[in-house]
Parts: C-alpha cells; sequence; structure tokens
C-alpha cells in the first residue's frame, strides 16, 4: 500500500514519478540491479512518507503519512484489502531457520498512543536535548516513531523475567532491556569489586542482596519516591541514599552508542520508555543516540564462512592494539558499513614507528639546543602555527560529532603534511625549526590521537618528559585538549595561495626537459593583482549566487549566467563569449578553493610571499635563477610573451621557464 500512496504523490525533488527520477539519478538500467534498487527504495520511502503530498483520491493535498491510515482503513472497510503481516525482510534465527510472521493473542505495548508518540517524537526533534549526529538518522529514527505501533513484549518460552500480572509470559528481551543503563550506575552495591564474579550475592564491598530489595527500594532511588510506611525494604536508608546520589551523578546518558539494526526496535523503546518512567522528569531521558553500521573486512562481509572472521587477540597479535584501532576509527563513522583495511592497519604500524622516530630525534634535537627560539618569526612559522589552529579545532569538532575517521585525518595526516612542508622548508633553507611550534606539534598530535592509539601517546608523553610544559599531568589520558586560537583568515589565504603556486610551479618544472650536462632553468614568475573591470563585474556576479558555506552555485547555474550575461548593454559579442568562459573557469575555482578565489584583488601581496621564500622554491624546483614581475608595470619593462604574461591573474601567477 505505501509503495502506491508514494507511487500517487507528489515528492520535492523527486517530481511525481520518483521511480523515473531515481533510475536515472542512479542509473539503474535492469531489475537486477538489486543495490541500486534498494538504495532508491529507501530514499524514496523516506521522503516520500514524510514530504510527499497526495495528488489524487479522496486524500488529494494530504502528506502521505497522514493519509496512509485513512485510506488502509478505506481499503479495508470496502473489502479490497486485507491486514497481512511479513517480515520487512528475510530473518533468521540464531538456529538458522528462516522465521515467519505468527499472529497470536498475547500482551503487546501500545507505542502509538499519541500522547506517548507525541512525547518522543518532540524529544528526538528538539535538537538542543536529543543529538543523533546526523540528520539521516533523524529521519530514521522518525520514520520508525510514526511506523511503529503494537509490539509484542512477551513470548512464552526462553530465558527472562516473567510477566508480572500473566507469569505464563516471559518480557521479550527487546521490551525488558531498554533501561538498564539506569542499572549500571547502581550495579556495583549488587555485585561487589569487579573481580567478583558472583551476582547477587552481597558478600563484599557492604554489597546488598536481591532479597533485601523491592519495587519501594527502586522507586527511591530512580523516581525520587520516599520509602512508604511498613514497607519491606531492609536496605538501610543511608545505602538508598548513596544509591540514588549516584544515579542522580551519572544520569541521563549523554550518549547511548549502538547498531543500525536496532533503531526499528531496541534503541526506540528505551525513547519510550525513559519517556514512560520518567514522565514527570524529561531532562532524564537520554540525550543522544549514535549509530554505525556493521562491519567488513577488505571492504566484504566478515564471516567465519568465508574465513576472513577476526578475533580481537589475533588481530591485536598481527597489528598492535594501536595499529588495529587505528585502522577501526579509519573504517568509517557514518550508518554505511565501516571497512577495516588491513593494509591501512599495517601502514599504521609504519606511520606509528616512523613517527616515534622523528619525534624522539627532534626532542633530541631540542635538549641539545639545536632549533630556533625567540626572534621574528618566518612566513612558514607563521603558517605553520596557523594550520595548526585549523586542525586542532576541526580534530574538535569531528571528535564532538562521532566522526573519527575524520578526525584521525586532522589530527594525524593532515598534521604531518604540514608538518612535513614546514620540515622541508627548513631543511632546505637552512633554517633550523622553531623550537615552540616543534613542541607544539608534538604535544598536539600525542593528546588528540589520544583517543584512538593511547599507548603509542602515552609512551611519546612520557618522552617529552618537562618539555610537556609546567603542570602537565604525567599521563597523556589526563591532558587537556590542545590549546588552540581562532584562524588567521589572511595567513589561511597566503598560505593556500603559497602551497598552490608550489602545486602548479612543479607541474611546469615537470613539463621543462634539461638534456644531460645542461644547465638547470631559471624561471621568471608574473603576478596580477586585480582583474580587468569585465572580469570584476562577472566576479561580483558569482559572488552574489554562491553558496559560500557549502562551496556550491545552483543547478541553473550556466543558463543564469548566460541570461545576465546577455542582459548586459556594455558587453560586446566577443566579451560574452570570454565572459561565460571566465565564469564557467571561475566556477570550478571557486567550488575548489572557496570565495577567495573569487575576489577582484587580493588583500595580501603575493611578489612578498614569494620574494621571502624564493631559495626554498629555487631549491624544490632546482632552478638557478628566480625573477617575480607584476604584470600592471609597464610593458616595455617585462620579459616574455605578453599572451602568457597575460594568464596570470589575482592568486594565481603565471610562471615561464627561461
Amino acid at each position: 500500500m505505501y509503495t502506491l500512496l508514494c507511487a500517487a504523490a507528489d515528492i520535492e525533488g523527486y517530481g511525481n514519478t520518483s521511480a523515473v527520477t531515481m533510475a536515472e539519478r542512479l542509473d539503474i538500467k535492469s531489475c537486477k540491479e538489486a543495490d541500486k534498487l534498494k538504495k532508491a527504495k529507501d530514499e524514496v520511502y523516506t521522503k516520500g512518507f514524510y514530504e510527499g503530498v497526495m495528488l489524487v483520491g479522496e486524500c488529494k493535498g494530504m502528506k502521505v503519512c497522514d493519509a496512509k491510515p485513512i485510506v488502509r482503513k478505506s481499503l479495508i472497510e470496502s473489502g479490497d484489502a486485507f491486514p497481512y503481516f511479513e517480515p520487512e525482510k528475510e530473518v533468521i534465527s540464531r538456529t538458522g531457520d528462516e522465521c515467519v510472521v505468527a499472529l497470536c493473542n498475547q500482551w503487546y505495548l501500545a507505542y502509538g498512543e499519541e500522547d506517548w508518540k507525541g512525547s518522543v517524537l518532540a524529544h528526538v526533534r528538539d535538537k538542543s536535548k536529543f543529538n543523533m549526529y546526523s540528520d539521516k538518522l533523524a529521519e530514521q529514527f522518525e520514520f520508525v516513531i510514526n511506523w511503529l505501533k503494537e509490539w509484542a513484549c512477551s513470548r512464552q518460552f526462553g530465558l527472562g523475567t516473567q510477566l508480572p500480572w500473566d507469569e505464563q509470559w516471559v518480557i521479550d528481551s527487546l521490551s525488558d532491556s531498554t533501561i538498564y543503563m539506569a542499572y549500571y550506575t547502581i550495579a556495583h552495591h549488587f555485585h561487589g569489586d569487579t573481580s567478583n564474579r558472583s551476582c547477587f550475592t552481597g558478600c563484599d564491598n557492604n554489597a546488598v542482596s536481591a532479597d533485601q530489595f523491592n519495587d519501594d527500594a527502586f522507586d527511591y532511588i530512580f523516581l525520587g519516591r520516599p520509602l512508604p510506611a511498613g514497607s519491606t525494604c531492609t536496605v538501610p536508608v543511608a545505602t538508598l541514599d548513596t544509591m540514588r546520589a549516584e544515579f542522580e551523578y551519572w544520569y541521563p546518558m549523554d550518549l547511548r552508542v549502538s547498531a543500525k539494526d536496532l533503531i526499528q526496535n531496541h534503541l526506540t523503546m528505551g525513547l519510550y520508555n525513559h519517556a514512560e518512567i520518567w514522565k514527570d522528569r524529561p531532562e532524564m531521558w537520554p540525550k543522544g543516540y549514535y549509530c554505525n553500521g556493521h562491519i567488513m573486512v577488505d571492504a566484504e562481509k566478515m564471516s567465519k564462512s568465508r574465513g576472513n572472521f577476526m578475533m580481537m587477540d589475533e588481530s591485536i597479535e598481527e597489528f598492535t592494539a594501536d595499529g588495529l584501532r587505528f585502522a577501526l576509527a579509519d573504517g568509517g563513522d557514518t550508518l554505511e558499513d565501516a571497512n577495516f583495511d588491513r593494509s591501512v592497519a599495517n601502514n599504521a604500524m609504519m606511520y606509528l614507528f616512523v613517527e616515534e622516530e622523528w619525534m624522539r630525534a627532534t626532542l633530541a634535537e631540542v635538549e641539545k639546543g639545536e632549533l630556533r627560539t625567540g626572534g621574528d618569526l618566518y612566513f612558514l612559522d607563521k603558517a605553520f602555527g596557523n594550520e595548526m589552529d585549523h586542525l586542532i579545532a576541526a580534530c574538535a569538532k569531528s571528535f564532538d560529532e562521532m566522526c573519527f575517521r575524520d578526525g584521525i585525518h586532522r589530527a594525524w595526516f593532515d598534521m604531518v603534511i604540514v608538518r612535513d612542508n614546514y620540515r622541508d622548508w627548513s631543511q632546505r633553507c637552512g633554517i633550523p625549526m622553531h623550537r615552540d611550534l616543534v613542541l607544539r606539534y608534538i604535544n598536539a598530535v600525542v593528546v588528540m590521537m589520544s583517543p584512538i592509539i593511547p599507548h603509542w601517546s602515552e609512551v611519546i608523553w612520557e618522552a617529552l618528559g618537562p618539555l610537556r610544559g609546567a603542570g602537565a599531568p604525567a599521563s597523556v589520558c589526563n591532558a587537556s585538549w590542545p590549546a588552540c586560537s581562532p584562524c588567521d583568515k589572511l595567513i589561511t589565504a597566503q598560505f593556500g595561495f603559497f602551497r598552490d603556486f608550489l602545486k602548479n610551479a612543479r607541474q611546469t618544472r615537470l613539463k621543462t626537459k634539461v638534456k644531460a650536462g645542461a644547465p638547470l632553468p631559471s624561471a621568471n614568475v608574473f603576478l596580477a593583482s586585480m582583474y580587468e573591470p569585465n572580469k570584476v563585474i562577472m566576479l561580483e556576479y558569482l559572488v552574489s549566487v554562491f553558496d559560500a558555506e557549502n562551496r556550491k552555485f545552483p543547478t541553473t547555474f550556466i543558463p543564469d549566467m548566460k541570461t545576465y550575461v546577455d542582459a548586459r548593454p556594455d558587453f560586446s559579442p566577443q566579451d560574452k563569449k570570454m565572459m561565460m568562459q571566465f565564469g564557467a573557469f571561475m566556477k570550478n575555482e571557486a567550488s575548489d578553493r572557496g570565495i577567495s578565489a573569487l575576489a577582484s584583488r587580493l588583500d595580501f601581496d603575493q611578489k612578498l610571499i614569494l620574494e621571502e621564500n624564493a631559495p626554498y622554491i629555487k631549491s624544490t624546483l632546482n632552478l638557478t635563477d628566480l625573477s617575480f614581475y607584476n604584470i600592471e608595470d609597464d610593458a616595455s619593462t617585462l620579459p616574455g610573451d605578453k599572451k602568457k604574461r597575460d594568464a596570470a591573474v589575482p592568486g594565481k601567477p603565471a610562471m615561464l621557464m627561461v
């Protein structure tokens, strides 16, 4: 029925023929392309349910989610349909049998009850109270909450707790285990020391036993109710007060992490049951859920039958604990299945070894006083410090959002790249690295990576010793997050310009072949500080339609730009053709570099930056000489071909080999 509703609906972004739209978008050519068809179905069903608007019938104009129960009721009453139940997909039991739906008389929880459902929906939608870390996850929870009606909360066999009012039934495990996190806060009072493996013995650490408890005691601890007169609870009130204080300290849970297959039952039921048990204390409801996919090994599903099933102790022995953790963090963070790549784990062991060797060697140089201290900072010093500010903040944001793969790319790979650039500059120019910057780098990497590779981080933290700074803790586990200042946008733009110049210059240099025995070439670099008037007009237009935050232009950008150019009376036919080409080129530049690419005049001196770093540029490009020219200067004083010189635009110099 739901498929029919979506087919009769208009969905924003998909139109009234969503199947055609998705088939074209995903390039579906055959009904055998199961993965693409599933992706199309999941996307359209989710969007269609909440955003689809009915086009025909008695519910015309209504949203699909509102029309569904009305259409269902109408079809059943008219005799054109009957209720039919089946699993959403194949379900295999732990015994290997295929499961079917059995309609039985039993006890149900009415999750579809409007007030109950409404309070849970309101909580999920309030981002100030509940964090799901992704819009896609939020959509899935909303879908389940709207779909979930009655759920069988009991069964007649197996282990579990008997249903209090009908003891022939056992409470279903999914319904019975949704608030056990509250029990964690007081469990040690029952179980004693963690080394004690017996349960509910009450035999050490002043533990209490189960027979001392009753509902009154749990109501006292978890609901804040007083003990009624004549209660049979024999736990001392002082112990109950301690347990209540511990519960109040730890609750609510800030984060619940679980697998995506539990969204449609256990996790959603957990929200409902918190909302019911603490109906008068919504501050006790969960504050965040994060869900992940399953795990694959080398892009294949992990299973014993495939022979790629990996046990933890074997994996640690092969990759080391930190190499394993590094690869797991790099495997992925979304609802999509994560991929554990053995090559990443192998490479991680090498990364850690090489980086530790460099850090120890550098710390030895610091102790010998071989690095620079004090004095004025060079441009690359400032750029290195500024890039660290950016990466420290970016890593913190990624970790806060549970995006650990992005986080380690900022904290490790990107930090190593900017360090390598800085070290290369230092070596080629014969200028020692700055002591403070190097120590800051080591401290930052070690602390940022400590949640991922704690053993390696602890070793380096110990090696830092007094160089950790005054008041630093003995263990990296207790270290504060590295301090950082707001990024200096000007230095970011300058360094981006310098980095892009080197990249383009290396490509130009590679195209220049030098015969054996011939002298090395020289180069002339031409710089432009401002675009010509017509291009300035086009840049102003591009800025007006550019989404700077997402680095995107409208999907109708080309026809819109043509309309704008054609309407300019000050553009000649030749100008219009050139401005269309220029606009298309700058669209790509802005998509790549951001809105800074659309500036009509740079707010920094390109020549000053390049001249300061001329020795480094000459060394890295293997040049004998290097000269810089502004193309706005008198043309008669400029060497080389004018057409090639004029290829220079603000922020993108033209380099000509001599």
